[in-house]
């Protein structure tokens, strides 16, 4: 995938034409001008019919043929034959241009949308790619909804409202001006009822494919519901994506269901054209039946010739003249509802793409070390004057049980951001088995986990979000049932009809808050990690599944090194290190008698605790 490059330029329709690359914009200039060549073919058509009306009236009438017709017939080198052969001749040729043009537009136009269309898909997805690069600040400073619509609809906006509807306006205008000449010798009257006739046809043209439509439309709506959920549960649960490494699957699923969905809603935008080509060639076909019943019925006159020019041009021009108007509203409407998106592409274009990862679940982890380093890190948010985090530096052994503790607003969750990469520090560093945080979830997909506070449920079974970021396929039972027996939800698990196929509703629903609370703790053991950070991961839990859980997450010392934040100090209690924070900084580092004897304040809360 290139780059999404759009100059900053006050022109919205420029923008929007930027957001394709040099050589789409090529193939977008070769197809504008086959839509004016085949304007041409319309002229030459209608032209065509013209002088079939006048060659007629003429040869009834036992006339000779004015100077322009004669011109027009030494021209097309049939001046020779008799009155018939031209006549069929003229007839064949203008039935062969219009009719040819009505099918290479439909052709044409189809290819058009359906090129735009999958170009919103990759734009779509390239933008969800590199949102997904960005760090904790940046994917938090907009919300899900303008991410939602910048992603989805906005991108609609620009590549189909804008582009390619401004690509079939330039053909219908191009076709106005060249069929323009004809409207000179038009009847205004006429014109009207011919108007007339041309929305009656598209009414029942438009009932007939309702039914198409209706279809299509409730597919879209399946997929669209479909990857809003995606896009939603991904930023969720962007920390633990970010842990496990899943970012680039979720880029992919993501992509994947907006490709299916731009055809369906390429689809959807075709319908109407086959309706626009439909009734043109209707009346033209009408048109034709028409002359030749006058020709045989009636006696011709010079009005025959005018009316059937005429009825070849209005069939052109009308619909013309409609689509134009529309075009017209759905490019201005268009283009401001597009802005978002192009804001959201300059600020964009320069980041890399997430870049294709394993899906296998790698329980192993060889030559991971379960070790943290944390050097001199100091952090300040944007519109802040005092630093989250200051200094801090600490060393975090490999199989050790870390707690971090401290006052509410000590820092201790933008600590574990810093730690877990989800945040960049202003300054020092952190290296995780040797490495950058972003580095080592790289080389070892699975070896760190991190369970949140607030547990992201998704609508889904309890396999599912147990191997939340990962194909079902890699859900095995083993490892799924081992993850959930960690978590001691294996027993309800088991008690249910459809086993680790329960759905547990939309954001758990169906769940009790510890429950749920436990699912995101099986989701983090699913990997077998060799690093586990708990952020408040059982806050929500009672007292006696807490005190099992907790002497299940212990008893992985040694092989697991656990980082938590707890605020019940009977969590941290056994834990081999205590970090105690205040105001951003690290006070004091030991055991927890040691913290207690050192820090008063932590010892106050021991107290109160009976501790």
């Amino acid at each position: 995938m290139g780059k999404l490059r759009v100059p900053l330029k006050s022109n919205t329709l420029f923008r929007s034409l930027q957001v394709l690359s040099h050589r789409d914009r090529q193939k977008v200039g070769v197809v504008a001008l086959i839509q004016v060549v085949l304007g041409l073919l319309d002229l030459l058509g209608v032209i065509a019919v013209g002088l079939l009306g006048a060659l007629s009236v003429t040869g009834l009438q036992s006339q000779q043929p004015g100077n322009r017709v004669v011109s027009a017939l030494n021209f097309m080198n049939i001046s020779q034959f008799s009155f018939q052969v031209q006549a069929l001749f003229l007839g064949i040729s203008a039935v062969f241009l219009l009719v040819g043009r009505t099918i290479l537009s439909i052709f044409f136009t189809r290819r058009i949308l359906f090129f735009m269309s999958r170009r919103g898909a990759r734009i779509s997805s390239e933008l969800i790619s590199r949102l997904l690069a960005q760090s904790l600040l940046k994917v938090q400073s907009r919300t899900t909804q303008e991410t939602l619509y910048a992603v989805t609809i906005g991108v609609e906006m620009v590549v189909l409202q804008v582009l390619a509807t401004s690509i079939v306006l330039l053909a219908d205008l191009s076709l106005l001006v060249i069929m323009g000449i004809g409207l000179f010798i038009v009847d205004p009257v006429t014109a009207l009822g011919t108007f007339c006739v041309f929305t009656l046809i598209g009414y029942f043209l438009y009932k007939f494919m309702h039914v198409r439509a209706g279809m299509l439309g409730r597919r879209s709506s399946e997929l669209s519901i479909s990857g809003n959920e995606k896009i939603v549960e991904v930023f969720s649960s962007y920390r633990e994506s970010v842990v496990r490494n899943r970012r680039d699957y979720y880029a992919r699923e993501i992509g994947k269901l907006r490709y299916d969905l731009s055809d369906v809603k390429a689809e959807v935008n075709f319908l109407p054209f086959v309706s626009k080509y439909v009734i043109e060639t209707s009346v033209i076909v009408g048109a034709l039946l028409m002359g030749a019943t006058q020709l045989v019925l009636q006696d011709a006159s010079h009005a025959i010739a005018t009316l059937a020019i005429f009825l070849a041009a209005g069939t052109r021009i009308a619909p013309a003249v409609l689509r134009v108007q529309q075009g017209t509203i759905l490019i201005r409407g268009g283009l401001g509802q597009a802005a978002p998106t192009l804001d959201l592409i300059d600020s964009l274009g320069s980041l890399p793409i997430i870049e294709n990862v394993d899906d296998k679940v790698d329980i192993f982890h060889e030559g991971f070390i379960s070790e943290v380093e944390v050097t001199n890190v100091s952090l300040t948010y944007p519109m802040k004057t005092s630093k989250a985090i200051e200094d801090i530096s600490l060393r975090i052994p490999e199989g050790k049980a870390v707690a971090i503790v401290g006052p509410s607003g000590a820092g201790k969750t933008t600590a574990i951001d810093v730690i877990l990469g989800v945040l960049n520090p202003d300054e020092g560093s952190v290296l995780i088995s040797g490495l950058p945080p972003l580095l080592a979830f790289a080389k070892w997909p699975g070896a760190v986990s991190y369970v949140p506070q607030d547990v992201v449920i998704s609508a889904g079974t309890i396999r599912e979000n147990v191997a939340l970021g990962y194909p079902l396929e890699e859900a095995v039972d083993e490892l799924v049932m081992s993850a959930l027996r960690i978590a001691q939800l294996d027993k309800f698990v088991e008690g249910q009809e459809l086993g680790l196929e329960t759905q547990v509703g939309e954001r758990g629903t169906k769940l009790s808050g510890g429950q749920r609370q436990r699912l995101g703790i099986a989701r983090a053991m699913f990997t077998k990690p060799r690093l586990l950070v708990l952020d408040e991961a059982t806050s929500a839990l009672d007292s006696e599944t807490e005190v099992g859980i907790s002497q299940a997450i212990h008893a992985l010392r040694g092989s697991t090194t656990v980082v938590l934040i707890a605020h019940r100090l009977s969590t941290v209690r056994n834990a081999d290190l205590v970090v105690y924070l205040d105001r951003g900084k690290v006070i004091k580092v030991g055991t927890f008698d040691e913290v207690r004897n050192s820090v008063a304040d932590f010892d106050h809360q021991a107290k109160l605790m009976g501790l």
